[in-house]
Order: structure tokens, then sequence, then C-alpha cells
């Protein structure tokens, strides 16, 4: 089954593309202070369920190898599974993902379970950035103390559980994501960077819970934009960061989507300036699965009923 692509498709395609072009740096300088964005792939924007193409809801149960592949400015993150289900819409199985950028390197392995509107996942993540230390505990901190290199080594593990979930609403789709982190390596006498939600924590705990809503256009709702919040609260420093902004989505085909987001911080003790928000996607994302043809008997039983 081949989807449409509409002119309205190509042409919010090629604008994601061409700013995603023009953003990215030519060296690996970080232009204007910004950092590139989260090379982690956890935390997801809300996004990923209410865009996925009914191609895959559509497949045939079985065992599938899964990729995804993220790429944007300053980062590159692909995705492995392995699991038991319709890939991207009702599995179960396991994911590994090599972590890249920038900042910094690291890996991530966990198990997933997904179905319709909803995914859980669980798992181990460390990452080691390139330069950046723990911090000395203060009651608030300025995007110029994560520069200074005096502490020991700012490399961590996350033991991590997060559960996204998605509604049709009206036009569009509600949705809302709650993750919780426990850090671990790290001196409970030092503060930390979390690179993933992108605050300064006390360990061992961190969480978030992001709420908003897209709003659909198009074919099948191919398009979607909305606002969207992230509460984050760091129970070590007292702490609640409030984060608000639009986000939004272009399903090209099956197996390809432009996204971005713009998510700064609004209320904080903090001034980490565009550190401290989710500007992560600005990119593309390519989705691939084995067997993923449409399963006629599967298709056939979605059809309305004769009158």
């Amino acid at each position: 089954m081949r989807a449409r692509v509409g002119p309205l498709r190509l042409l919010a395609a090629a604008a994601a593309l061409f700013a995603l072009a023009w953003t990215c740096p030519a060296t690996a300088a970080e232009p204007f202070g910004v950092e590139s964005p989260s090379s982690t792939p956890s935390a997801p924007g809300g996004t990923e369920q209410a865009v996925i193409a009914r191609y895959y809801e559509l497949g045939r149960v079985r065992p599938f190898f899964a990729l995804t592949v993220e790429a944007g400015y300053g980062y590159v993150k692909p995705r492995f599974a392995l699991g038991y289900g319709r890939p991207f819409w009702s599995w179960l199985g396991v994911e590994i993902y090599p972590l890249t950028s920038l900042s910094g390197i690291g890996g991530y392995g966990g198990i997933n379970a997904s179905l319709p509107g909803f995914t859980f996942r669980s798992g181990a993540r460390y990452y080691y950035p390139f330069s950046r230390s723990l911090l000395e505990p203060q009651s608030r901190f300025n995007r110029s103390d994560l520069d200074i290199l005096r502490g020991p080594k700012g490399d961590y593990m996350a033991l991590e559980a997060e559960l996204t979930g998605t509604v049709p609403f009206f036009f569009g789709s509600l949705f809302g994501v709650v993750t919780a982190y426990r850090t671990a390596m790290v001196p409970l006498d030092h503060y930390l960077f979390e690179d993933s939600l992108r605050a300064v924590m006390k360990p061992p705990y961190i969480g978030r819970g992001r709420f908003g809503y897209l709003l659909a256009f198009g074919t099948d709702g191919a398009l979607r934009v909305g606002p969207a919040a992230d509460i984050i609260v760091l129970p070590g420093r007292a702490l609640t960061i409030v984060r608000a902004g639009v986000l939004g989505s272009v399903l090209i085909s099956p197996s390809l989507e432009a996204q971005a987001s713009f998510i700064p911080v609004l209320m904080s003790r903090d001034n980490l300036g565009l550190l401290g928000g989710d500007f992560g996607q600005l990119g593309v994302r390519y989705r691939f699965a084995t067997a993923s043809e449409p399963d006629p008997a599967h298709m056939k039983s979605k059809e309305p009923a004769p009158r």
C-alpha cells in the first residue's frame, strides 16, 4: 500500500528540511553558545503515537526487527528493536539505542510494550559528556556554571521508566508523557546536569510530565501542530521547572516524518538559557520494520460494515 504524498505535505517537509540544512553547523562548533540538542532518544515529544501511519496499524502480527533513525541539527539517533506484534503500533520487545551527538556519547537498553495509543518503556541509559563535570551544590545555576570543569567527570547511569498516551479529541489528539529517572554512578554530594530532561538535579531522582494537544490537518491528519507544556520536578532541590511552547510533525510517507519543537523555559530558579529548553526535534524521523506490508485479512476486518 503506497501513501499518497500531497503538495501540502511536500511543502511542509521541504520547509523543515530547509530549516534543518540552514541550522546544521559546518563544524563541531556550537553557534551562539547553544549546544546541540539532547543526544538521548528518551523523553519523547508526544507526537510519536499520534502520527503513526495506518500502514503499520494494518500490518500482521509477527516477530520483527525494526529501525528508527532521527536526524537533525547536531545529532543522529538510531534505535534498534526486536519484538513481536505490529511494530510501532501494538508490540512487545526490547530496544537498544546508541547515543551520539556533538556533546557526548552513550547507550540505552530496555523493554518496550505498546498498545494503540499507549507506550510503556523501561531500561537503563549511560551517558558520557565530552566537556561537562559534576557540579558543586548551590541554590541556583546559570549557563556559565555548566562550563566550569573543576569537579569529577559528569558521566552517569539513569534507570528510566516512561508512559506515553495519546487519545483522539475533536480535530486532533490529546497526549501526555510521564517520565521518571533514578540516576546512579553519581556522588550524592554533587549535582548533575541531566542531558535528557535538560535540568540541574540533585541525585538520584528527577521526573517530568508533558501534556499537550495536536491539531490535525490534511489527509489522515498527516500534519499535526499544537501547544505543549512540561513540568519538571527536582525533589532533591525542591524545585519545579515549567516549560511551554509548540511542537509539530508532518507525515511525508508511512516511513518518513519531519518534526520540530520549540519549548523554552517559562519558570525556573535556574537561568540556563536555551540549554534548559527543548529544541531537540528539528529534523526527520525514518522508520523501518521487516515484513511491514499490510495484512489483507486485517484490512478487511477494518472495513466499515455494509448497511
